[in-house]
């Protein structure tokens, strides 16, 4: 997978947007967990290679993840993609994923839209844009060689929510003719709690918004020496 060209796509299209804010954008060797920070996932189309019988397959389910952060004036995204196994192979391993050019694109299109939203309160340029296919896809999504179902996301985080955990839930995925059950920590009721508390706006750190408030202050402690002043010599 090639880390440099979604970086790069990243801050052009956040220089775009004449944001003032350093973000830095990293891609995760391993999926993690980060409390306190957004999240926000895609699906999108890509491909696979197996090393071991050389096969190749496409999938419109691969989960893409960005965990995002701003402490003014730094900003951070930290992605991870979630990889896939060959269903041929007894000893695959999970594979990366090729991203068509256009899905790099696309993907990194609707996570700026998303962070010049929820931080900046800025009006999405565009609705979210659609993934391209090159091919026919390989059947129905293989939940068994999904890391993304393996780590209980795949289907979670489509909009912007805390990442914080709270909750354990059984998922049920499909091998074969059997079903296994598997626990993990549901996102959405927490996410639904933290966003239903009053958020702070991103005007409020502003620096120029903090001076204003001084000066009001400053005046106000003015007048009230002058009516002080003015009760001692009445």
């Amino acid at each position: 997978m090639d880390r440099d060209a979604w970086r790069k796509k990243f801050e052009i299209d956040l220089e775009n947007k004449w944001i003032s804010d350093v973000w830095n954008f990293s891609v995760d060797e391993h999926y993690q967990e980060r409390m306190g920070w957004l999240q926000y996932g895609q699906r999108c189309y890509a491909r696979f290679y197996c090393k071991i019988c050389r096969r190749s397959w496409g999938s419109s389910k691969v989960h893409i993840s960005f965990h995002m952060r701003l402490k003014r004036p730094t900003g951070a995204v930290r992605m991870y993609v979630c990889k896939q196994k060959c269903n041929k192979c007894t000893a695959a391993k999970y594979e990366e994923p090729t991203f068509l050019v256009q899905n790099i694109e696309i993907a990194i299109c609707n996570l700026v839209n998303k962070i010049t939203q929820k931080f900046y309160n800025l009006h999405m340029d565009n609705l979210p844009r659609s993934f391209v296919t090159d091919g026919m896809q390989d059947g129905p999504h293989d939940y068994s060689n999904c890391e993304g179902c393996a780590l209980g996301i795949c289907n979670n985080y489509t909009d912007i929510q805390y990442s914080d955990k709270l909750q354990i839930f059984t998922k049920i995925t499909n091998q074969g003719s059997k079903q296994m059950e598997t626990k993990f920590p549901n996102p959405i009721t927490f996410s639904y709690q933290r966003l239903s508390q009053p958020q702070r706006s991103a005007y409020l750190d502003r620096p120029e918004t903090g001076v204003k408030l001084l000066w009001i202050v400053l005046l106000i402690v003015c007048l009230l020496v002058i009516v002080w002043l003015a009760s001692l010599y009445s």
